[in-house]
């Protein structure tokens, strides 16, 4: 019942235009404002631990405005879930580097293409696999009845989903090793001990060392990627980035400096894009505290 239910709202936002529902959500945020959801405390403390040279009076329009982003979000990324492939190419105007990623893929060396939580993401496997073959990761929904859905509307334009967890590496591995192109999405944190703590911000950040490994062990290219939100409607902005070297260095810290530092430059041009609510320094070196507030503060 509840996935005849998910894929009936899919639908009928599918059917509404993509102006509408960026419109829509504004007053949707506005009301999600005055609701007693956690998530408005973990978004103020991550801006507060991101930007420290903005006094709250500045960061408070970030908060608001990611608020908007976070409805448009979910917004769109239901509605994209039954859009043909000529629909979401109409709504990807702008692709910067797509000519040198495709010059890899092509080269049959194998490529990494890291993604994150800015932006929206959900539109990135889609779009390229629309263009080219992709593996890419996903982590399973807690409610096991919406997994299919998850893949199928994911994978409907030929890519490949697989699960994390143990044989997904073997799984990548033998992707890249056969020239493929394979995608993940790296800034979500791991359990403690599965992961290094790498600066992110100025603040210690407990990172997957996935995209490290996988690019020493196969000599596979790394290509960042984000698909920044432009304004009326219009769609997404495509950025790909071939990465700096150190990516494969043999230190992880030194490779996933790198990723952090592209991320960084990717918020720092629209900080409201961020996925702000996620927990990204609740686990912290040494045993310290997790900086965020307990669970009925605001």
């Amino acid at each position: 019942m509840t996935r005849f239910f998910a894929i009936a709202l899919l639908r009928l936002l599918s059917w509404m235009p993509l102006r509408f529902l960026h419109a829509l959500a504004v007053p949707l945020a506005w009301g999600m404002h005055f609701m007693p959801w956690r998530g408005h405390a973990v978004i103020r403390k991550n801006l507060e631990l991101c930007f420290p040279e903005f006094d709250e009076a500045e960061r408070e329009p970030i908060y608001r405005h990611h608020l908007v982003e976070t409805l448009r979000l979910v917004l769109e990324s239901g509605a994209i879930s039954y859009w043909s492939a000529e629909r979401l190419k109409r709504h990807v105007p702008t692709v910067e580097g797509w000519e040198t990623t495709r010059e890899l893929i092509d080269s049959e060396r194998g490529v990494i293409i890291v993604g994150a939580h800015f932006g929206n993401w959900e539109v990135l496997p889609l779009w390229l696999s629309i263009h080219r073959p992709l593996t890419a990761l996903y982590k399973s929904p807690k409610r096991p009845e919406l997994e299919r859905l998850i893949t199928t509307t994911r994978s409907r334009f030929g890519s490949r989903m697989i699960p994390s967890g143990s044989p997904s590496m073997r799984k990548m591995l033998a992707a890249l090793r056969d020239g493929e192109m394979i995608g993940i999405l790296a800034d979500q944190q791991p359990k403690q001990g599965e992961g290094v703590f790498v600066d992110f911000f100025g603040r210690p950040a407990l990172t997957m060392t996935l995209v490290n490994r996988l690019a020493r062990r196969t000599g596979a290219a790394v290509v960042f990627i984000s698909a920044e939100r432009l304004p009326k409607g219009q769609g997404w902005a495509l950025r790909l980035n071939p990465a700096d070297e150190r990516i494969a260095d043999d230190d992880p810290k030194t490779a996933l400096g790198v990723m952090h530092r592209w991320l960084e430059h990717e918020i720092r041009r629209n900080p409201a894009q961020y996925l702000w609510s996620y927990k990204r320094f609740s686990l912290q070196p040494d045993g310290q505290p997790s900086p965020y507030p307990k669970r009925n503060e605001r």
